[in-house]
């Protein structure tokens, strides 16, 4: 039944197990529901969604800044001891917005503009959390809906995984996808929604939850197949453990259900998993083992049943708001090498096609400099990568760089009012994932107040974000 296990690893696994009965999120205990979301309708179909939180709020005014030269000035003056060198910088060719401006990349990311060369990765621009479209006017004389705690961390990234700013809600749009396509699942079925960042809000729906992973893969009770004494009888123990009912003790007895439970989980995952070679050697840092992890996770979908997955990441330690350039050049460089690597390996596992990542951080930063960081801010800037994407663009408003009453967007300090919501992102991709059309506004209530004011009758804005689209 049980393999696998030293005598080392017998404490180690029982340590473990303990924890990943605590923890396993497919097996919490009921949680109190906070908003209802009625049934969704989602296609079934090969797509996995793949979540990077981009944790203390990304200095995202350094990973894309305007290049072309008017633009650059602008930016150079506003950042002052915090702006980059122009021949430093990674040019993005072959792409201007409306106002003529062109871009280049923090130069710790030439994966990622190799990528937006490729077409598989585009930005979106001056995004964050909205309720309503807010103007600098409203906001100053505290009349504009803004999120709560803004500016707040932990308020902040919850909105980013729940897109509900209005409410402080214990549930995301990516449990509500499980919710609709795991309504009956078995016991020893993964749930579709893999995190490899713990328990998170963005995974957890009305009845679903998560299953927690490392960047080693799951985490479950296991015993050395080598015959002997001891490995019989640990093996004895731990069957006597599994298999003993506690009856008269609802607590005992809901303990080990959690941990048999999690246990066959965890054996269908290795199983599944492990099978699977990847095709390229991921770089050795945390998040680029997550992403290889992801990456053996989503070529082993049919065997663990899983035609739909999303999973959810986070790159911890971007709250910079001492020595911002050294922080920031040498996190991008992870980010960068580790974006690129999952690509390349999903290509190479001729996955590319049903795949699509994208980033997400508590908030953006402010223009100006603190000394020598930046502080909290509001709007700032996404990638979205894959196939799927229409790459080589940089879509959305990108703000002006002024400062003051020279920038409509500034309120204060360099902090810009965000002119796209989440919702509008999450619902675009939401639409790629499966989810009708006529359902995206039961997961983003929200969007009705961003109506587009256009002539085809779209009742919220689209981003031109994916082909086929």
């Amino acid at each position: 039944m049980l393999k696998n296990l030293t005598r080392r690893k017998f404490v180690q696994g029982s340590m473990a197990a303990s924890l990943a009965a605590a923890s396993a999120p497919s097996f919490s205990l009921p949680k109190v529901n906070t908003q209802n979301v009625p049934p969704l309708n989602i296609d079934k179909q090969k797509r996995a969604l793949v979540c990077i939180m981009l944790d203390g709020g990304n200095d995202s005014f350094n990973m894309l800044v305007p290049h072309s030269a008017k633009h650059y000035s602008e930016y150079a003056k506003t950042r002052a001891n915090l702006a980059l060198a122009k021949d430093s910088l990674l040019p993005l060719q072959g792409f201007a917005d409306k106002e003529g401006r062109e871009f280049a990349l923090h130069p710790s990311m030439p994966e990622v503009a190799e990528l937006f060369g490729q077409e598989k990765l585009s930005f979106v621009a001056n995004i964050a959390p909205l309720i309503e479209p807010v103007n600098k006017q409203a906001f100053l004389d505290r009349s504009a809906r803004v999120p709560l705690g803004l500016l707040s961390h932990a308020d902040q990234f919850k909105h980013w995984q729940t897109s509900r700013p209005d409410l402080r809600v214990q549930q995301g749009w990516f449990g509500y996808f499980a919710d609709a396509l795991q309504l009956d699942k078995k016991a020893d079925q993964i749930p579709m929604n893999i995190s490899l960042a713990g328990s998170n809000i963005m995974q957890n729906g009305q009845r679903s939850t998560h299953y927690s992973i490392t960047g080693s893969g799951s985490v479950g009770l296991v015993v050395n197949e080598e015959e002997s004494d001891l490995n019989r009888a640990i093996l004895r123990s731990f069957e006597t453990v599994l298999n003993t009912s506690y009856a008269g003790d609802p607590f005992k007895q809901s303990y080990l259900s959690i941990t048999r439970e999690a246990q066959l989980q965890h054996r269908k995952y290795r199983d599944a998993v492990e099978k699977i070679s990847l095709p390229i050697e991921f770089s050795d840092n945390d998040l680029s083992k997550q992403l290889a992890k992801v990456a053996q996770s989503i070529a082993a979908a049919e065997e663990l049943g899983l035609p739909q997955q999303t999973y959810f990441l986070r790159y911890i330690g971007w709250d910079h708001h001492d020595d911002l350039l050294n922080s920031l050049a040498r996190m991008l460089r992870v980010l960068s090498k580790a974006m690129g690597e999952f690509q390349q390996a999903i290509d190479l596992l001729g996955l590319s096609e049903n795949v699509l990542c994208f980033t997400g951080s508590d908030f953006g930063r402010t223009l100006t400099s603190n000394g020598n960081g930046s502080d909290h801010g509001w709007g700032g800037h996404c990638m979205v990568m894959g196939d799927a994407v229409k790459g080589g663009q940089v879509l959305g408003d990108y703000p002006a760089l002024s400062l003051g009453d020279k920038n409509p967007l500034d309120v204060g300090g360099g902090v810009l009012i965000p002119t796209l919501p989440t919702d509008v992102l999450f619902a675009q991709l939401s639409m790629w994932f499966g989810v009708q059309e006529s359902d995206v506004p039961k997961l983003f209530p929200n969007l009705k107040n961003f109506a587009a004011d256009s002539a085809n009758g779209e009742d919220w804005p689209r981003l031109d974000l994916l082909n086929n689209s």
